[in-house]
């Protein structure tokens, strides 16, 4: 029966992955050798998988091995220039770690995983690219969707949420791709994408449309996702077209407006804040019948071309609701944030306008 090593602290590395990435169900739990072109393991949340190529000299078997993701956490011992072993047998799976053995009554099943071929997009870079998905991704219901939408040549990624709108532009060149990802499986991937130690990675589509690919050396790990209905990709253009129409009124020390949003959500979360912004100073005020606060910071004049001509912009205000802007802003790594206007529309970024939430007042 087939008999292989893999290096300990490589293999407590794949199970963090998979840990990650089939999320909290403990159904899900569960990771799968199977033998198809070369030894493979798999795991997956129901929507979000992975497959890892196993660089062992095998022979070849039938069906898939499962095992526990938590047993082998708790047995597997993270060692240097330690091995462990595994053993695939007619009635289960043996592990053995230095004097440690492990031994699983759990048949092969029949079937394989489906492993899809991809078209190559795009290649990104790994943690920018993640940086912008959590972004853009940070407060959605968990049976939500997100839109990967490529426009004019470039990747967006975009969430609209209780009168909240975020987006990351990615700037990087992007083969045209237009579909919609459940929100849950994307925090999966982000959170186990970010364990990869890799600088970049290739960004794919299905031949069948219906996965996601994110592809490195030795890892395919892909979403599904779906194609959009006419009205969902005519909401999505009105929207990006609306990104391109904020203009920069203001720029305020990040830090300075972090710590002040924060305060004042912390003190009152379920009460929204009235932001006022003028030329040199920013006020953030709570007020009930029975409750009152405000805070105010002073910052440096920001003057741009309609501002010069007499025409000022930067003095508002805004009612929103704290936990949002505060989340963006914590995921924002620039000195300062840009407050950009259009219309009766606020929206805060970086400089480059790659990240953007923009909020409706809520007065």
């Amino acid at each position: 029966m087939p008999d292989f090593f893999i290096d300990a602290g490589k293999f407590s590395k794949m199970l963090d992955f998979c840990n990650r990435l089939t999320g909290s169900e403990r159904n899900r739990k569960v990771l799968y050798f199977f033998y198809k072109n070369g030894l493979k393991l798999y795991a997956s949340d129901g929507c979000l998988m992975a497959i890892f190529k196993l660089n062992q000299d095998v022979e070849q078997f039938p069906g898939s091995y499962a095992l526990s993701i938590k047993t082998l956490k708790l047995f597997i011992e993270d060692r240097e220039d330690e091995r462990v072993q595994f053993t695939l047998e007619r009635e289960g799976i043996r592990v053995k770690q230095n004097m440690e053995v492990l031994s699983v009554n759990n048949a092969s099943v029949k079937t394989i995983p489906d492993q899809s071929v991809f078209n190559i997009l795009g290649e990104f870079q790994t943690n920018e690219f993640l940086s912008g998905l959590d972004f853009s991704t940070v407060h959605m219901p968990e049976n939500d969707d997100c839109y990967f939408f490529v426009f004019d040549g470039f990747l967006y990624v975009l969430t609209v949420y209780d009168k909240v709108f975020c987006l990351y532009n990615t700037t990087i060149a992007c083969k045209n791709i237009e579909a919609a990802v459940p929100y849950q499986s994307v925090r999966h991937l982000i959170k186990a994408l970010a364990l990869l130690k890799t600088d970049s990675f290739r960004f794919g589509e299905s031949a069948s449309g219906d996965r996601i690919g994110f592809q490195t050396t030795g890892n395919l790990t892909s979403i599904c996702s779906r194609s959009l209905e006419t009205k969902e990709g005519e909401r999505v253009l009105k929207l990006i077209d609306l990104y391109g129409r904020f203009k920069p009124v203001h720029r305020i020390n990040r830090e300075i407006l972090k710590k002040s949003v924060t305060k004042a959500e912390r003190i009152s979360p379920n009460l929204p804040i009235k932001m006022s912004l003028a030329s040199n100073h920013v006020k953030f005020e709570l007020k009930s019948e029975s409750f009152y606060y405000s805070c105010v910071d002073e910052i440096e004049p920001f003057i741009n071309e309609k501002q010069a001509r007499g025409t000022r912009e930067d003095e508002f205000e805004l009612v929103l609701y704290g936990k949002y802007l505060k989340s963006a802003l914590s995921r924002i790594t620039t000195k300062e944030i840009t407050v950009y206007k259009y219309d009766h529309l606020t929206a805060f970024g970086d400089t480059e306008k790659k990240k953007m939430i923009i909020l409706t007042d809520v007065k």
